[in-house]
């Protein structure tokens, strides 16, 4: 889902069309369908390597990567980079339209998280000038000079290198999947209630990392492991739904963990459990508990920090804490995404993503 609050930040970008936007019209652009565009639905499915590339016909869609990174010295790092596009209009768009369309927005994220620090930049482009956008085959995804590339000329699942700078941070990357893509729902329809609505939503669950990060002028050589998110849509929540809880987590027996709950009037739970071997298992409602243990004050009011999962056929029981600290990326409308440490049954690392707080 989310990796984020991807869709809700998506609309930050109508900002950047030069009229501010109220948060009950952009609450309401995550609600309709708008005329013209396609819907995922029951039956889709997902096609690689395709669908590592835009869809124009749709108005929502992200490229979403998390990581929890360490130096050889046992600084703990988070990094996050996301690619967002919003349209307008339906595509296709006419290939040689000259000039800045005004039929899509594209917009990035970046995020650097120590304990106790968390820094953020983003970017924003209009299509139609080649500033940003994203090709399937070789795999690259664009806004200006930071990137998310894949370095082999062939497939989508090769070595890949993510460059990002900004004022005060900047990380340079290489990534190699070791798994294959998971969709997640049925056949990579991921339902966001019972109602209906949802996205076209897969993952890459475990991305061996190495490289560089770059903070106040400080280089730390970091290693670790990250998530890569790839959804999209045109309609995602329902008219009673306020927000969600992601989790994506790295357990330490080899196993990977996505989750959420769509907080509404009748609460949705789904989640994937990754084996180590790739193989994957969708979860309803039924199979797992997921509750907030404890909350913290931050500067947007509180949040839920500490969670309790319980899987009983997989024999989890995971308590999953966030890092010290306030892992707002604020804006109009503000999403929490910050690393976390998964203790109990199992250790683990992984990333905490929630929407619709502090209001």
């Amino acid at each position: 889902m989310n990796r984020a609050g991807r869709i809700l930040l998506l609309l930050l970008m109508l900002s950047g069309c030069g009229k501010a936007v109220e948060r009950d019209a952009s609450i309401s652009a995550l609600r309709d369908s708008p005329e013209g565009f396609t819907q995922a639905a029951p039956g889709m499915t997902v096609s690689l390597p395709e669908d590592m590339g835009a869809h124009h016909d749709y108005r929502l869609e992200w490229w979403y990567l998390t990581a929890n990174l360490h130096s050889a010295d046992g600084e703990r790092f988070g990094v996050q980079w996301t690619l967002f596009r919003f349209g307008l209009r339906p595509g296709p768009y006419r290939d040689k339209e000259p000039g800045w369309r005004r039929d899509e927005i594209w917009f990035a994220h970046a995020a650097l998280s120590c304990p106790g620090d968390h820094r953020f930049a983003d970017r924003s482009a209009r299509g139609g000038t080649g500033q940003a956008g994203v090709t399937a085959q070789p795999f690259r995804a664009w806004i200006d000079h930071w990137q998310l590339e894949n370095l082999d000329e062939i497939g989508e699942a090769g070595r890949w290198s993510l460059a990002v700078d900004s004022e005060d941070f900047a990380y340079r990357l290489q990534l190699q999947p070791r798994l294959p893509a998971v969709p997640h729902g049925s056949r990579g329809f991921s339902a966001k209630s019972a109602a209906g609505g949802g996205s076209m939503y897969f993952s890459y669950p475990l991305l061996a990392i190495d490289g560089e990060v770059m903070i106040d002028g400080l280089h730390f050589e970091v290693s670790g492991q990250g998530w890569f998110d790839r959804e999209w849509s045109s309609q995602y929540l329902q008219p009673d739904q306020e927000g969600w809880d992601w989790l994506a987590l790295h357990l330490d027996d080899g196993r990977h963990l996505m989750l959420f709950r769509i907080r509404g009037t009748e609460p949705y739970f789904t989640g994937t459990l990754v084996a180590a071997d790739g193989s994957a298992q969708t979860l309803s409602a039924n199979d797992f508990s997921l509750q907030p243990r404890e909350y913290r004050d931050s500067r947007f009011g509180k949040v839920p920090v500490v969670w309790q999962l319980q899987l009983p056929a997989a024999g989890l029981d995971l308590e999953i804490r966030s890092w010290p600290g306030d892992y707002w990326n604020p804006g109009r409308l503000r999403y929490w995404e910050g690393p976390v440490s998964v203790s109990g049954s199992h250790a683990g690392e992984g990333y905490l993503e929630m929407t619709g707080y502090g209001h």
